[in-house]
This record gives structure tokens, C-alpha cells and sequence, in this order.
């Protein structure tokens, strides 16, 4: 879109472009067959309008094999000590305790899961959780498998880890929350025969019930850790009281804006509850702590700890069980595999290592129940359907950083990873570089004599450049010498170098250009292959979180007026609680002369993400909320007191040039403005 000024006056945008390039051709880059989720045959049952989850689909096969191991089983133990029962493979399984030969409680469910099995007090039922009926819901069977039926089934509404009353008569389960008055997602305890439940706490997971039946022991997820590191104390203890309703600290200690660990419990996860209620059993990790597996050395470790719910020492179990998972997974299966104590409280029965284990409480010794377990699992096939794309020109719906040259007969953009150039509106789009050129191209801008484009690029192998090609089609030519973190070219007034805002390296650690926590203003000779010359530093403050605020604008460095050179410069906001950084403090827009020097503030923004001078000074344009805004500049006639700019209540007057989005404004001249 276009904004031609006539005058000094601030004008209605003179739309004479369009969305620009927003339905232009480009050539096909995509050729390939792709499989697409859709419905396969509905099988034997769907005349009766019923779909059975039971039921496998399609064209089947069978999978048959013996084990001495699994992964991710959730543990438990009759009061009686005779059975161990446990989950594999989307089955639940039972042994002796002693070990031998598992057998497979629940194999007369077809293709459903069945997992986290609790053995009711008296032995005689199993809670688990089946997806039978077409969700994660609440199920009981007998003991020996038999007579499987629903505590309830919503389609909506999931449920995960059971936890019986000592009664035998109630269970506790985390529930996911339908939505507001339903009870929403927490602890919820159904009668065994069934009901809507009732709501105890929510947000809780992992729940488990004292003989006494006094007190729900359970675990919650810190709000306030942002990276959800359970060493920072992202996840930790409550105790709920069944009669009173009252919910204490079990363990607390979070780590609010400072590196993991630092002011911290290392949080808990996991609990289970001794027979007598004295000990308590939970899961914390180990700060530096490394395991090793097939050669990969990786951590945190996990290990199971012990508190003494009298005396309030803690000391160390077992070390170490499985990873704590914390995502993925986790928000179903819970971040780790469930255990329990032996009825006598002189042991607990846990998963580790892919076998089954008992700790003695006492001595810390872990000792291994051997079983072997038959697995026989029918595969349904796979719901997809092929087709072929096609290899015909295709329209871009998404092009980024729109410009044109001089005179606007010509307008370069950014589609499909590579750079293209367009004759008008209506013209044909021409990749300019040639097909062999392979990494994602981005950020074109043209030479002042409108005959080049410089553009970075980016691949997983070879990182980042900048480069030049001519506008008409051709070789690119490579400025830098060594890879790097590449955003935002733009030529020189002369047209002797192109500056380019170079991150510190994030993308080497693996990271995205939005996670770099410096950028260096750096000019690069159009001879080519130098080794660039700093012009400035701009610092990402430190109360901007690089590490989680992936949506952070890229530095968009512009000329402006006397040669200056601008960008953007964010600003940390108010310190939180206990002198904790704050968010985002707005954007300054910033100056420096060519050789870095004189750096001036001229303007402030709450919110903007890019912001570009007239090369006359008299305007700014900005971006913030996707639109396209302009206001006066006045940016060397208000001394050193810097003017805020607000989109409805700043010093000076501001314009909104874009009802529908706008973003990448860029001035042509000194009288027209253009964006995309």
C-alpha cells in the first residue's frame, strides 16, 4: 500500500496497490505426495451409527512378542502384598510379587488404552483409565479383569491418575475441566458406582489419600516459574483437608525471574503417601545431576525422596528413578510413572530403568522383580489418503517485506523462502536468484540506483550471510565472510555498503534470530567479503525476557535524515516483586551517526515494533498491533526531551494509515510511503 504526500499536512492514505503481492503468482517450489488425516472405513459397527473404539480399522496387522521390560509404567501393589499390577503398552497387567509370568488384565479391549492402574483397599477392584467409550475417562474391573464398566463417560471431560478412599467407596482423579461450570480441570472424587464427582481443589494432579483418610496430599504447577523448570519450583506440594477443606504448603520455594535453582526448593512432584501417614514419598531432581544411557550423558536426574511428616526432615530414597517429564506426556500420563508403598510401609514398588523395582525404605536397597509379559496388539492402518500436489504456479496468500524502487515500477518481496521481483501490480513475479541457490532467502532491499537487492539468507547448515544480486536476475554475491545471525539490510545513502543488524549467535545454540540478546549494527563494502565493520551495539535489556518471549520483533536498522542511521531500541519495563526484571518497556527510537558515534533518543513508543524517519525527519511511521500508524517527528527541534508517541493520546498527532493489517512500512522518498 502507498501513502503519497502533497504536502506537510498529514494525509488519508491513497491506496492505488492494494494488499500488495498478496495474490501474486509465483512458480511452483513444491512437488511431493503427502498423506492428510482422514476418516478410514468406519468398520463392522458403523451401520448401527455407533462408532467402537474397541474395533481396529482398516487394513490390520498383528503385533506378538515377549518382554522383560517396558517403558513408563505406573506401579502399584495389593494391600495384601500378593499382586503387583502395572501398565505396558496400553494394557494393564498383573504379576506375584515375587516376579514370574505377567498376565494381561484387560486384553478384551481391542485397540483401546488402558493404563495407571490403583488396586481398591479390599483388593477386589482395579481403577484405571481407558479411552473405551472414545476419551480418557474413569473405569473399574475386578481384580482378575473381569466386569470392566465406567465410572463415567464424557466425551469431553478427561480423567488420569485414580486414587481410592481408604473406605474403597470414592476415587480421586485429576480431571480435565469442559469449561466454566462444569467444576473445571483439578482434583475431582467419583463414587466407585458413579455420578457427576465432586470438586475438591483445582489445578491438582497427582493425588494420594492417608489410611486415615483425613488429608489429600497432591501436586500443583507453579504459575509464577515461567519456564516451568521444576528445579525453579515449578512444581510443588499441597495438603488438602477432607473436612475442612483447608490446603497448606506442603513445599514451597519458587524461582521468579532468576536462573533455575537460585531461591528455590527444587520444588516436589509426585507424591505418595505412607500406610501410616508419617512418610511422605515424592520425586525432586538433582541440580548438576547427569545420567548416561547408550553413551548419551544427559539431566537433570530425578530421585525419590523421603519426608518425615512428624519431624520435617527430608533425606534421600533412591537415586535414580525415571526422568521427571514435565511436557508432552506429562499433562496426560503425569510427569512421572505412578508407585506405592507396600502395605506394611516398609517398601515401595516403582518402575525404573524399564523394570520393576522395590526400595526398602530403611537401607535405600532397590531390589528387581523380574516378569515377563505376552504383548499382542492389532495395528490399525493408518487414516490418510494420498494425493499429489500439483506442480502448476500457485499464489503466495503470505508475502513479507514488500518494497518497491525509486520510481515504484517495480516491487521485490519475500514468498515461499526465496526473493522474487514484480513489474506492478499485475506483473509476473521472477525468482532473482537462480533454483540452485538453496537456503531460505529473506529481508530484499533495493540499492538507492534501484539496480541491486541485497537480502540475508539462513540454513540449518551453513547459518546466515548477506548477500547481493541483481535486481534483474542472476548470481548472488556473498558480503560477509562468516556465518552469522543476519536481520534487515539496508543500503547506504550512497550506495557504497549495505548495514545489517547481526545477532550474537543465538541460532548456533540452537535457538530462533527472535532469542539473540545483542545485535551489532555492522557495514559491509559492496567489493563483498569482508569482515564487516561495527557501527554499534544495541543490548536486549534485561528485563525483556529472551528467553520466552519468542514473538520479539527483529532490529530493523533505516536511514533517516543527515545520513543518520536509526533503529529500534526496546526498553525494559518496572522491576516486578523483590526486584524482579519487568516485561517490556516500550521502544526508543534511536540514531547514531554512520561511524556509531552521538547516539540520540528522539521518540519513545509503548508498544511499536518498527518505526522509520522520513528521510526528511518531519514524519515517523510506525508499526504496532500489525497496523501502520504515522506521526510528526520533529526530530531535532525538542532538545533532549524525548516525545512520546501513542497511538490516541501522544504529544503530537498520529494517523492510522491501516484499517485490516499493516506491517514492513518503508519510506521511498521523502513523500511516499509504502507498506505491506
Amino acid at each position: 500500500m502507498l501513502l503519497t504526500r502533497s504536502s506537510r499536512a498529514i494525509r488519508r492514505p491513497l491506496l492505488t496497490v492494494g494488499a500488495y503481492a498478496m495474490a501474486l503468482s509465483v512458480p511452483a517450489l513444491v512437488s511431493a505426495q503427502r498423506g492428510v488425516g482422514v476418516p478410514a472405513a468406519a468398520g463392522a459397527d458403523s451401520s448401527a451409527g455407533r462408532w467402537d473404539v474397541t474395533l481396529a480399522r482398516g487394513k490390520t496387522r498383528n503385533i506378538d512378542f515377549t518382554t522383560s521390560e517396558g517403558t513408563w509404567m505406573s506401579a502399584d501393589i495389593s494391600a495384601d502384598g500378593a499382586w503387583i499390577y502395572f501398565d505396558l503398552l496400553g494394557h494393564v497387567y498383573r504379576v506375584a510379587a515375587s516376579g514370574g509370568a505377567a498376565e494381561c488384565l484387560t486384553q478384551a479391549s481391542g485397540v483401546a488404552l488402558n493404563y495407571q492402574p490403583r488396586i481398591s483397599p479390599d483388593g477386589k477392584t482395579i481403577a484405571f483409565i481407558s479411552d473405551r467409550r472414545g476419551q480418557n475417562n474413569l473405569w473399574v474391573m475386578n481384580a482378575d479383569g473381569s466386569n470392566a464398566r465406567p465410572v463415567y463417560t464424557d466425551l469431553a471431560i478427561t480423567a488420569a491418575e485414580p486414587a481410592w478412599t481408604p473406605d474403597g467407596q470414592f476415587i480421586v482423579v485429576k480431571r480435565g475441566g469442559r469449561g466454566a461450570g462444569d467444576g473445571g480441570a483439578g482434583l475431582v472424587m467419583y463414587h466407585r458406582d458413579g455420578g457427576s464427582g465432586a470438586s475438591l481443589v483445582p489445578g491438582g494432579s497427582a493425588p494420594t489419600i492417608g489410611a486415615d483418610g483425613r488429608h489429600l496430599y497432591y501436586q500443583v504447577t507453579m504459575a509464577s516459574v515461567t519456564d516451568k523448570e521444576p528445579l525453579a519450583g515449578a512444581l510443588q506440594l499441597r495438603r488438602f483437608e477432607f473436612k475442612g477443606g483447608e490446603i497448606i504448603d506442603v513445599t514451597n520455594g519458587e524461582s521468579v525471574g532468576a536462573a533455575a535453582g537460585r531461591f528455590s526448593s527444587g520444588g516436589a512432584a509426585m507424591p505418595e503417601l505412607s500406610p501410616d501417614g508419617r512418610w511422605l514419598a515424592f520425586a525432586r531432581q538433582i541440580p548438576d545431576g547427569l545420567m548416561e544411557f547408550k553413551g548419551h550423558t544427559y539431566g537433570p536426574r530425578t530421585a525419590l525422596w523421603l519426608r518425615d511428616l512428624t519431624t520435617g526432615a527430608e533425606r534421600l530414597l533412591m537415586d535414580p528413578i525415571d526422568p521427571m517429564v514435565t511436557s508432552g506426556g506429562g499433562k496426560t500420563l503425569g510427569v512421572l510413572p505412578r508407585y506405592k508403598w507396600a502395605s506394611d510401609g516398609k517398601s515401595i514398588v516403582l518402575a525404573q530403568g524399564g523394570k520393576l523395582r522395590r526400595v526398602d525404605v530403611a537401607t535405600g536397597v532397590v531390589s528387581t522383580i523380574a516378569f515377563t509379559a505376552t504383548v499382542h496388539r492389532t495395528i490399525s492402518e493408518m487414516a490418510r489418503r494420498e494425493f499429489r500436489i500439483s506442480d502448476d504456479a500457485i499464489k503466495a496468500q503470505f508475502v513479507r517485506w514488500p518494497s518497491a524502487n525509486a520510481d515504484g515500477s517495480l516491487i521485490a518481496f519475500q514468498a515461499l523462502g526465496h526473493v522474487y521481483v514484480q513489474r506492478g501490480a499485475t506483473g509476473t513475479a521472477q525468482r532473482v536468484t537462480p533454483a540452485s541457490f538453496k537456503p531460505l532467502e529473506y529481508a530484499p532491499t533495493w540499492s538507492p540506483d534501484g539496480r541491486t537487492i541485497a537480502f540475508v539468507t539462513f540454513d540449518d547448515g551453513n547459518r546466515g550471510h548477506l548477500w547481493t544480486v541483481p535486481a534483474a536476475g542472476g548470481n548472488p554475491t556473498r558480503l560477509s565472510r562468516s556465518e552469522g545471525d543476519f536481520v534487515d539490510p539496508v543500503w547506504s545513502p550512497d550506495g557504497r555498503s549495505v548495514v545489517v543488524a547481526r545477532g550474537e549467535g543465538a541460532t548456533a545454540r540452537g535457538r530462533t534470530l527472535t532469542h539473540n540478546a545483542w545485535y551489532e549494527l555492522t557495514r559491509y563494502a559492496i567489493a563483498g567479503n569482508d569482515t564487516g565493520v561495527v557501527i554499534t551495539t544495541i543490548v536486549k535489556p534485561t528485563g525483556v525476557s529472551v528467553g520466552n518471549e519468542a514473538r520479539r520483533q527483529l532490529l530493523r536498522p533505516s536511514f533517516g535524515p543527515e545520513g543518520r542511521l536509526f533503529y529500534p531500541d526496546e526498553r525494559a519495563g518496572t522491576p516486578g516483586v523483590g526486584g524482579a526484571p519487568g516485561g517490556r518497556g516500550g521502544t526508543a527510537l534511536v540514531s547514531v551517526k554512520p561511524d556509531g558515534s552521538d547516539k540520540q533518543t528522539h521518540v519513545t513508543f509503548p508498544a511499536a515494533d518498527e518505526m522509520v524517519p522520513s528521510p526528511d525527519g518531519q514524519y515517523v511511521a510506525f508499526q504496532e498491533g500489525d497496523n501502520v500508524y504515522l506521526s510528526i517527528l520533529a526530530w531535532n527541534g525538542v532538545g533532549a526531551n524525548t516525545v512520546g508517541v501513542e497511538k490516541r493520546r501522544g504529544a503530537f498527532p498520529v494517523t492510522q494509515l491501516s484499517r485490516d493489517g499493516g506491517i514492513f512500512p518503508r519510506w521511498r522518498d521523502r513523500n511516499t510511503l509504502e507498506w505491506g
